[in-house]
């Protein structure tokens, strides 16, 4: 978002009423004083592309400069009478004395002020002027502060009692061929060992984004080192180095002349009241997401002055402060973009009104941002009655909080069926309400606090059923061939218990070719035998524990209560009824009670 910085600077705030709207530099010439503070400055004016293309910007500086020089011709008897040397260079990929405007000696001659003053107003025409072709031939676009100190160096002889270097920029040292290493060495090598020095960098600091990096880059140029006082007392001191508007900036450059000639002094204003600033916002919540958090707040529940805007601001640690870029917006919501996944950042949010801007509000919790999870392999499918179990491999990837599994009966076109599983463990999902004997295709989903996973690769195709025979077309034939036989094996052995029956014993018939004698009593069972290869059914066994695949209590007055892995089922001697086993896989079973003479059950396997 485009904010707007707090104003917080009272001294120069008092200074720019005083130069900008015509109540400061007021006469105040030390004239009881044997002689004059002796003083040798160099301005030095940014004129790259960054401050050129910007034409609402450059033209307030502009005129921001005219009203300096408006009171330089007002004052020019102090001028007269302060014995500065003044210079006056401009400087973009080259630097250069700005034409006419060097080594002006102001001691003792209107003359030489009133030209000071015309070359204020020319170097603020010029900054109206824009880039133009004459100007780029002269000294090109980019900013080069290394050309900007070695041009301002020449016009500051060793012998100086004061002598001061004001730099004016609103971009960072950015020119080819002149790595920004140099910046710090040329500076040591022309003024490392000066002394007295002052070094007095001033930076607009337009944009945002880079005014946190100028702002460094400027205090590790700036020197103060033994500057005398003026004869008023007054020592030399330059606390901030940007600001956030021309007219803050041009105030700088004024006070930075007051300050290093001794000339100009600014009458004392009243402190002005503080302009009203908004509320504080409350309740900041934050939601990571893949590079990005999303930021949400509450309104201040009163505010002051009205709220324009609002300014957001995320770091990591103590990191550079990276801020919103969606523009001015009253919406209490914004999302900060261009962060590294895995690293926790905390967050403020302030208030902004026309003039003024509200106290940060710290988020609670820190967030930190996280890719999706990659997609999970292929699954695998198992067909059940009117549902399909679908299970895959553990995705490789920290913070996964669950999986999504779909299912298409037509082959990827529609995904209708799908079941969610919040636990990063729960490799498995059964997917329900299906169709059987429909082909189904499976797919799963890895999901994390970020979001869902691409999809994984489809599965085989698969399909639910209901029965043995659904599931397993071979059982067809097979059965067709074992029919008779199995038949008659049961009437045989129906016809043998019946024949030796003493005590009520029950027989079970699955699938038509399996028989097990249960025994008797009123709580029976029987087991499924599977063949460890192709896990099909290949017998069955008595079972009266607890854990038997299917329990079968006898009622009496031939009545039986068969309970599998599905529910509970009442059946009659010899009508059918459908039961589950262990895996799912539904089965035909008749019972029937004979008062068989047997010395104990009998189990069958076929």
């Amino acid at each position: 978002m485009s904010r707007l910085g707090p104003g917080t600077r009272a001294v120069i705030t008092m200074v720019m009423a005083a130069l900008l709207v015509g109540s400061g530099l007021v006469s105040n010439v030390l004239a009881a004083q044997p002689a004059p503070d002796r003083s040798e400055v160099v301005l030095v004016l940014d004129f790259s592309a960054s401050i050129l293309e910007d034409a609402a910007n450059r033209n307030r500086f502009g005129a921001a400069l005219e009203r300096i020089a408006d009171r330089v011709d007002e004052t020019s008897s102090d001028l007269v009478a302060g014995d500065a040397t003044l210079t006056i260079v401009q400087f973009a990929t080259k630097a250069a004395d700005y034409p006419g405007c060097a080594n002006l000696r102001l001691l003792g001659s209107s003359a030489m002020v009133a030209r000071f003053a015309n070359c204020l107003r020319s170097v603020a025409r010029a900054y109206r002027k824009g880039l133009n072709p004459a100007l780029t031939r002269r000294i090109g676009v980019d900013t080069n502060y290394v050309a900007a100190m070695e041009q301002a160096a020449k016009h500051l002889p060793s012998e100086a009692v004061r002598p001061a270097l004001i730099l004016f920029t609103d971009g960072k040292h950015d020119v080819r061929g002149v790595p920004v290493s140099r910046v710090r060495a040329v500076r040591d090598r022309l003024f490392g060992q000066r002394s007295p020095l002052a070094l007095l960098p001033v930076g607009m600091g337009l944009d945002p984004k880079e005014r946190n990096a100028l702002e460094t880059g400027l205090n590790r140029l700036k020197i103060i080192r033994d500057m005398p006082a003026c004869i008023s007392g007054t020592t030399f001191d330059w606390p901030q180095v940007v600001f956030q508007s021309p007219s803050d900036a041009a105030t700088a450059v004024a006070v930075a002349l007051q300050d290093a000639t001794c000339t100009f002094t600014v009458a004392p204003t009243p402190t002005p009241t503080p302009a009203p600033t908004p509320g504080v916002v409350q309740a900041i919540r934050l939601t990571a997401g893949d590079g990005r958090i999303v930021l949400t707040w509450a309104s201040p529940r009163s505010t002051p002055a009205p709220i324009v805007d609002y300014r957001i601001r995320c770091r990591a640690g103590e990191g550079d402060w990276i801020e919103s870029k969606e523009g001015v917006s009253l919406e209490p919501r914004a999302t900060i973009q261009g962060l590294a996944n895995g690293t926790a950042y905390h967050c403020e949010v302030a208030a902004i009104g026309a003039s003024s801007a509200g106290a940060w509000t710290a988020a609670a919790l820190t967030a930190t941002p996280m890719a999706r999870p990659p997609a999970p392999g292929k699954p695998s499918v198992e067909a059940l009655d009117r549902s399909l179990r679908v299970s895959v491999t553990p995705v490789d990837a920290t913070g996964v909080s669950g999986y999504r599994y779909e299912c298409s009966g037509d082959q990827g076109a529609t995904w209708p069926a799908g079941v969610d599983v919040v636990s990063a463990d729960a490799t498995v999902g059964q997917v329900g309400n299906l169709t059987n004997g429909v082909a189904y295709v499976c797919r799963a989903f890895a999901a994390n606090a970020t979001g869902q996973s691409d999809a994984s690769p489809v599965s085989d195709a698969v399909t639910p059923c209901g029965s043995l025979f659904e599931c397993d077309p071979a059982v067809g034939p097979i059965v067709g061939i074992l029919g008779f036989v199995g038949v008659a094996g049961l009437l045989a052995a129906l016809v043998a218990v019946y024949r030796n029956r003493r005590g009520g014993y029950v027989v079970a018939v699955v699938d038509v070719v399996h028989i097990a004698n249960l025994g008797r009593g009123s709580r029976l069972g029987i087991d499924f035998i599977r063949d460890p290869v192709s896990r099909r059914v290949t017998g069955i066994v008595a079972d009266r524990g607890p854990k038997a695949d299917v329990r079968i209590r006898h009622l009496g007055g031939g009545r039986f209560e068969v309970t599998d892995r599905v529910g509970r089922h009442l059946t009659t001697p010899g009508e059918p009824v459908l039961a589950a086993d262990s895996v799912g896989a539904r089965h035909e079973l008749i019972l029937r009670a004979f008062a068989t003479k047997a010395a104990s059950p009998v189990s069958t396997a076929r």
